[in-house]
C-alpha cells in the first residue's frame, strides 16, 4: 500500500536537508558580505552640529582599514583633498583639519579594509557660527 509512518519521516528530513543548507549558506554569505570595514564612529559625529572649528578628523572603523582618499566639502565649494593620509591599515584613522569657518561639510573617503574590498563612504556636519573662527586667530 503506502509508505511507512517511518518512510514518511525519513523522506520529509531528506528533502529538509538541501533546503537547510542552503539557508545556512545564504547565512554564511551575508555575514561575509557584512565583514567589510565600516565606520562606527567618528569626530564631528555625522550629522552633527559644532561650535568649534575641530583641529583632527577622526574616524573609527569596525576593522583595520587603509584609507586612500579623504577629502572635506564646504557648502557648494571644491572639495579638499585631506592629507597626510596614514600608509598602513589601522582600526582608528586621525587626519588634520584646516581651520574651518561656518557651514554645512561633507567629508567622504575611500579605504581598502582587510579583505582586499574597496569601499567608500561620507559623513556630514554643521559648523556654527558662535566659535568657529576662533581657532584661526590663535
Amino acid at each position: 500500500m503506502g509508505a511507512s509512518f517511518e518512510q514518511l519521516i525519513h523522506w520529509r528530513l531528506r528533502m529538509n536537508i538541501p533546503s537547510l543548507l542552503s539557508g545556512l549558506a545564504l547565512v554564511a554569505f551575508a555575514v561575509t558580505a557584512n565583514a567589510h570595514a565600516h565606520l562606527q564612529k567618528s569626530s564631528p559625529a555625522d550629522h552633527s552640529v559644532i561650535a568649534t572649528s575641530p583641529t583632527n578628523l577622526v574616524l573609527n572603523f569596525s576593522e583595520a582599514a587603509r584609507l586612500t582618499a579623504l577629502s572635506i566639502q564646504k557648502d557648494e565649494e571644491p572639495k579638499q583633498n585631506l592629507k597626510p593620509l596614514p600608509t598602513t591599515a589601522t582600526q582608528q584613522i586621525s587626519v588634520p583639519l584646516p581651520p574651518l569657518m561656518p557651514g554645512t561639510y561633507s567629508v567622504s573617503w575611500r579605504l581598502v579594509s582587510g579583505d582586499g574590498h574597496v569601499m567608500g563612504g561620507a559623513l556630514h556636519f554643521r559648523l556654527t557660527a558662535d566659535h568657529a573662527a576662533d581657532r584661526s586667530r590663535h
